[in-house]
Formats: C-alpha cells, sequence, structure tokens
C-alpha cells in the first residue's frame, strides 16, 4: 500500500479533459475505432441529400451557385477578349454621327456663309467649291468654313460638295449640299476719268496689281485669329459702296467696286478691324500705299490709299490698333480710304461684316434638326418605312464609307 502512494504522488497531474470530449484512456480499443469512424464519416443527411451535395460539390461554379455572381457577369468568351468596358464602346463617338450645317442656306450676291460639321470623330474636312478645294478650320468638335459669293454670281441654286474623313485620315462621307444665291439689283456708278488716272484702266496696271494681292492672299493662317464682328476702319462717311457696277466715262459697266470706299482728311488715322497677323506692307501703281491683315482661315482685309502705314509685315495686330493713315496715293481722285474684306481671294460685301447680327459666326449653337444631313420625318411615320415618298426625303444627298 505504501508503494501505490508513492508512485501516485510520482505521477504529473494534468487537466481534466472537456466533458464533451470522450474520454479514450477509459475506453477500450474497439470503442476507440468506433469512435474514430464516426469521426470520420459525414454529418448526417437526410435521405437522397448527402448525393445531390456530393454531386453539387463536383460542380464547377456558375453565375448560378457563385457567392460573387452579381459582380461577375456570365462569358463565353476569354477575360483577355472582353472589352474593359462597355460604357468605353458604346459611348465613344462615332463618324456617322456628324451633323453639317450651312448659315444661311440662301446667300446674297456679294455676300458669304458658314459651313460647319460638329462631330467628336470626324479628324478633317474639306469642301469642293467653284473649282477649288478648302480645308476647314477647327475649333474643338466643330469643324467649318466661311465661303464667298462673288458680286456677280449667277442667281439660283449652287452646288457644292463637304468631305470628312474620321480620326485615321480614312474618308468617311461625302455629303453634297446646294444654297439658292439670290440677286442684288446694284447701282451703276459712274466714274469720270482724267487723263491724270488714265493708266486705271491699264491691263497691265490691274495685272500687277492683282498679282500682288493674288500672291500675299495664297499664304494662310490656318487657324481662326478674329472674333466677332469687325468694326469700321475709319470714322469717314461711306462715298461708294461694294459691288456698284462701274461704268468708266459714261462706257458700258466693265467692273465693279470690290470694297467700300470712306471719305477723310489726310492724315486721318486707320485701325486694324479685328485681330490678325500684318501679311503686307507696300505700294502698286494702281491702289497707291497699302496694308494686307490675314485674320486666319482665308479671310483678309486690305487698306489702300494710304498717305503712310505703321505697321510692318509678320506683326501682330489688335482690333482698334493703328496701321497706317487716310491718303490720295495710287490712281485716285481724292483723298479717302478704299477697303475690303477677302474671303478665299473673292472680295465680298464688309457690310455684313461689320453688322453684329449678320457677321458668320463659326460660334453659333445650332439645333441639330437643322443639320442639312440630318433625317427629319413626319410624325407617325416609320424610318424604316420603305415607303417613304420623294417628297417627304431630305433635298440633299450625302453618302457615308466606312474604311
Amino acid at each position: 500500500m505504501v508503494g501505490i502512494f508513492l508512485l501516485a504522488a510520482c505521477t504529473p497531474t494534468t487537466a481534466p479533459p472537456p466533458e464533451s470530449e470522450p474520454r479514450r484512456n477509459q475506453l477500450t480499443v474497439d470503442e476507440i475505432l468506433a469512435l474514430e469512424e464516426e469521426e470520420a464519416a459525414p454529418a448526417a443527411l437526410p435521405a437522397g441529400a448527402q448525393s445531390a451535395a456530393t454531386a453539387e460539390s463536383e460542380m464547377p461554379p456558375t453565375p448560378e451557385n457563385s457567392p460573387s455572381s452579381d459582380a461577375v457577369p456570365r462569358s463565353d468568351t476569354p477575360a483577355s477578349n472582353t472589352p474593359a468596358s462597355n460604357t468605353e464602346t458604346n459611348d465613344s463617338p462615332s463618324i456617322a454621327d456628324a451633323l453639317i450645317y450651312v448659315e444661311p442656306q440662301q446667300v446674297r450676291q456679294g455676300s458669304s456663309f458658314l459651313v460647319a460639321v460638329d462631330s467628336a470623330a470626324a479628324g478633317a474636312a474639306s469642301v469642293a467649291f467653284g473649282g477649288q478645294f478648302f480645308s476647314f478650320v477647327r475649333e474643338g468638335d466643330r469643324l467649318f468654313t466661311i465661303l464667298p459669293i462673288e458680286a456677280n454670281t449667277a442667281p439660283g441654286p449652287l452646288s457644292f460638295v463637304i468631305a470628312i474623313t474620321d480620326r485615321q485620315g480614312r474618308p468617311a462621307i461625302q455629303h453634297e449640299a446646294t444654297i439658292e444665291v439670290l440677286p442684288v439689283d446694284w447701282i451703276i456708278e459712274v466714274v469720270e476719268i482724267d487723263a491724270n488716272n488714265a493708266r486705271l484702266l491699264d491691263p497691265e496696271v490691274i495685272a500687277e496689281d492683282l498679282a500682288v494681292r493674288t500672291e500675299v492672299q495664297q499664304s494662310k493662317t490656318p487657324e481662326r485669329l478674329w472674333r466677332g464682328f469687325f468694326r469700321t476702319p475709319t470714322a469717314g462717311v461711306i462715298t461708294s459702296s461694294f459691288g456698284f457696277q462701274r461704268s468708266y466715262n459714261n462706257a458700258a459697266p466693265s467692273d465693279y467696286h470690290t470694297g467700300m470706299d470712306q471719305a477723310g482728311a489726310l492724315g486721318v488715322v486707320v485701325v486694324a478691324p479685328n485681330d490678325g497677323i500684318v501679311a503686307w506692307v507696300g505700294e502698286t501703281e494702281r491702289r497707291g500705299r497699302g496694308v494686307i491683315i490675314d485674320h486666319g482661315g482665308g479671310i483678309f482685309t486690305t487698306y489702300w490709299h494710304l498717305s503712310s502705314f505703321s505697321v510692318e509685315p509678320g506683326a501682330p495686330i489688335a482690333r482698334g490698333a493703328p496701321l497706317g493713315r487716310v491718303g490720295n496715293t495710287g490712281l485716285s481722285t481724292g483723298p479717302h480710304l478704299h477697303w475690303e474684306i477677302v474671303i478665299h481671294g473673292v472680295p465680298v460685301d464688309p457690310l455684313a461684316w461689320i453688322r453684329e447680327i449678320e457677321v458668320p459666326n463659326p460660334e453659333a449653337i445650332f439645333n441639330p434638326a437643322t443639320a442639312i444631313n440630318a433625317t427629319v420625318l413626319p410624325i407617325g411615320v416609320d424610318p424604316n418605312d420603305s415607303g417613304t415618298t420623294e417628297s417627304e426625303q431630305s433635298p440633299t444627298t450625302s453618302t457615308t464609307t466606312t474604311g
């Protein structure tokens, strides 16, 4: 008995096992094996549920059984071929949505009009007009140009073609448009030419003057430098208006007045009517001393018969800045300023450009329904209905190509 108590005292004591854990040191070998088999077996399931659970655990995750199916849409294509964002694809601008505006669509002889293309997807635009091609100016998502109507253009419909490329330079849209040229009842002006000014009508003198102006106006600043309407360059009264049909010494009219004459005393200051760059300063026999300003986008103004000039070629000039003084140089009958607005080489009536309500406005916000390539159908007409009558279709033609 003494030995037994000594053995118990030397044996280390341990914390009693939790009540829920079986005391395996008190079980037989068969009882321990049975307990281990029971722990390894799956929890009891209703009849038939265990096989279904086994099958489900072997299935790959799908949108129906994946816990994140709401966040990950199902796709039958590899993830690398799926666009990163559907919004990026659907919201990207399309060249097919480009809108073309012509304002106004009825244009007087000797006037001008605006052609604009609104499109974020357009790369460039140009127009075939009067046998020439003119590139558009870009300002934001708008491309535009201003086109002239020569004073003696025949009244009636006048067609031109607008071409638009996408951002990759591929031809995308070609559109034929038509404006109506309205007649103007031009006044016949009789000009008396004395012996001192007889060379005014000399073909060589005329050709020399034209060659100087044409060469200068072929080099155009591509961007627009001017803003808003043009101010008059001097304060003198108008003595001869644009478009007057010139009859020299009572002969049949042979040409027309290409600008506006304003009377003024010798030395009166002449200022720039809008912002630009001085393109030329010089003298011709016919027009005397002159200054030409490039306002960008094919718009020029010219000033003639000056007594002096105060600017240098290539210098920027701001609206209202002095450029010279009224004179009587060249073939002139008295002190005055002859000035012109020239668009793509064609003189137009300055009156429209000094009136804020009439000057072409490249910044105008247009109603999309007025676009000449917009399809406007009567209410209730199905746009997919091939039975649309000719009178319901747009009067202009448009061809869209994709590259």
